[in-house]
């Protein structure tokens, strides 16, 4: 990726929520890329050598968002599923914080683009997911994402805010200390327990972390706004996944259901002819590169 661009150079970038997962992945691709001035927003310190401000966003201090006067802010700040038992606290979190930032940007003038990460688990049947497939909100957080996107809907058509909400695909990749998706849980077991054991047989599309943050750059400078899939197009089998990294490691896997309960897969056609994007790292080298951060990790 080209870093010679004077413009490229001077991009300010916030990102709130970046202590987690792609947080922690952007700063550092950012910095590797020379992208631009960087700031945290987080309850905890990314530890990667940028500013931190800290934020709780069930009662958010807004002002340092216009003393640092970002052109570009990454919203990544939500608790997962897991983490959404109480809906309450949960909305207060995944909608209520989202709102105060975007009030806070009413009259702000310098923002060009807002990036709101949504989950393609939101969609139902039929299966490839395009934009405009069905909804479903059958769990608290599938129900505040879903609260959150309409909130994003809303300063777009009552504001003209320039946002872009990616429904993202299972991304995995290095720094996942939460082991959210099957191929970071697969990896920690097999290294950990030497053993794999496959509880259902999902099919879940995959995007390796560093093409979800080529597709986050590419969206800084487009001129579309709203919902956008994104994600490899392609369904893994949880079997095939566990034998491959059981394969590589030398290591025995065990199924102990293979049933099919879950099927999400994305249409990436959109954001092909939007952002003239693709996916370019395979789901072998992905899963190749995540072990070896799990390995160097332990």
């Amino acid at each position: 990726m080209s870093t010679n661009s004077k413009n490229r150079n001077e991009k300010k970038i916030l990102i709130i929520g970046g202590s987690g997962f792609i947080g922690r992945n952007s700063i550092i691709k950012f910095t590797e890329y020379h992208i631009g001035k960087l700031i945290n927003m987080d309850k905890e310190i990314s530890g990667l050598g940028i500013k931190t401000i800290y934020i709780d966003l069930k009662f958010p201090i807004l002002s340092e968002i216009r003393k640092f006067a970002p052109d570009y802010i990454i919203y990544l700040a939500s608790l997962n599923e897991t983490e959404s038992d109480n809906f309450d606290l949960a909305y207060k979190i995944n909608v209520t914080g989202l709102e105060y930032i975007l009030q806070e940007l009413i009259d702000y003038e310098n923002l060009k683009k807002f990036i709101y990460v949504s989950d393609y688990k939101l969609y139902t049947d039929p299966l490839p997911f395009t934009e405009h497939s069905d909804i479903q909100t059958n769990n608290n957080y599938l129900k505040t994402k879903y609260e959150a996107e309409k909130v994003c809907t809303k300063y777009i058509n009552q504001f003209g805010f320039p946002i872009i909400i990616f429904r993202a695909s299972s991304i995995y990749g290095p720094y996942d200390r939460k082991n959210s998706d099957i191929i970071s849980s697969y990896i920690k077991s097999a290294y950990t327990n030497k053993y794999i054991e496959i509880l259902n047989n999902n099919i879940y599309d995959y995007l390796y972390i560093t093409d979800f943050i080529r597709a986050i750059i590419l969206s800084f400078d487009t001129l579309y706004t709203g919902i956008i899939n994104i994600g490899s197009g392609q369904g893994f089998e949880n079997i095939n996944i566990a034998r491959y990294i059981a394969f590589k490691l030398n290591i025995s896997y065990a199924v102990k259901n293979n049933t099919v309960y879950e099927i999400h897969v994305n249409d990436i056609t959109n954001i092909k002819n939007v952002l003239s994007w693709s996916p370019e790292i395979s789901i072998s080298k992905g899963i190749d590169k995540t072990m070896t951060y799990f390995k160097s990790s332990l």
